[in-house]
């Protein structure tokens, strides 16, 4: 009996069997590390790497390159459906009508900062910069923030990356110590060493919408502790390049960026406290 199914039909499921269907299944997503859900899930057409949706529609934003293989892509593949065998495609306008902020993210991302403050604030003492910004109480608690967030980016900048100097780690043991990354001490983690990632980007790129860059950098620094944790000594050779994801925004500056987040996370200090006591030295 001939089958009821036209060509195209026909053609859509062997797309959905040798190109989206190995590209999701039992994988994650490169840029924050979950695992691939389908209908929440994006297959670029161009290379057939995967992502979460949400992920690759943010970094479109910032870049039309895949983050993985540095391929130019201007579509994909989503709203995916395995059991069916269906998937639209996605066609991306051109970037330069995408370079309009997203006034949704950069509001979750002062959320997010403005959270991280309000708790912070608990544990800071009154250091002498903070005359310079107005005594506590004298202005609102987020301009007062927002203040000291942009002043400590400013000195950061001429203080490191214009003088190419590094952070020297602040005890010899931290040079190899990594902690254990568990669900519990995950979040806690991300969260310490995302306001420090914004302080550093706003450094390093300026007054831009950083928020998938510092999704994908306190990703990577995470996943890469749980690899150094639970792979042993004897066995750790060199790695392939994974902070390859944050060359194409931070370039020449990536590896130092990365040294001082290293540093910075390993310190188990406060931002404040580390900023009082750390030294630098000038770079080989």
């Amino acid at each position: 009996m001939a089958s009821n199914s036209s060509p195209k039909s026909r053609n859509r499921e062997k797309m959905v069997k040798r190109v989206i269907l190995p590209a999701i299944e039992g994988q994650n997503c490169p840029i924050c590390l979950n695992n691939l859900r389908n209908r929440k899930s994006a297959v670029i057409t161009a290379c057939n790497h995967a992502y979460c949706l949400k992920c690759i529609q943010r970094w479109s934003n910032l870049n039309r390159k895949c983050p993985l293989c540095n391929a130019h892509f201007d579509s994909w593949f989503y709203k995916i459906n395995l059991a069916f065998r269906s998937f639209l495609t996605h066609h991306l306008p051109p970037l330069a009508e995408c370079k309009t902020v997203n006034n949704r993210a950069r509001d979750r991302q002062r959320v997010m900062r403005d959270e991280s403050n309000s708790v912070r604030r608990r544990r800071w003492r009154p250091f002498p910069i903070r005359r310079s910004f107005g005594r506590p109480g004298s202005v609102p608690e987020n301009v007062f923030a927002e203040r000291i967030l942009q002043w400590r980016a400013r000195l950061n900048f001429y203080r490191v990356y214009n003088r190419r100097v590094q952070a020297v780690p602040l005890s010899l043991k931290n040079c190899d110590r990594r902690p254990r990354v568990t669900a519990y001490t995950k979040e806690g983690l991300r969260w310490r060493i995302q306001l420090w990632i914004q302080r550093e980007l706003t450094a390093i790129l300026g007054d831009i919408d950083t928020l998938i860059i510092v999704h994908i950098s306190s990703s990577l620094f995470i996943s890469s502790v749980e690899k150094e944790y639970n792979t042993p000594s004897g066995q750790r050779g060199i790695q392939e390049d994974f902070l390859e994801p944050l060359r194409p925004f931070l370039q020449d500056r990536t590896d130092l960026f990365w040294h001082e987040l290293r540093c910075f996370a390993e310190s188990s200090l406060s931002m404040e406290t580390y900023d009082t006591v750390v030294e630098y030295k000038q770079m080989d």
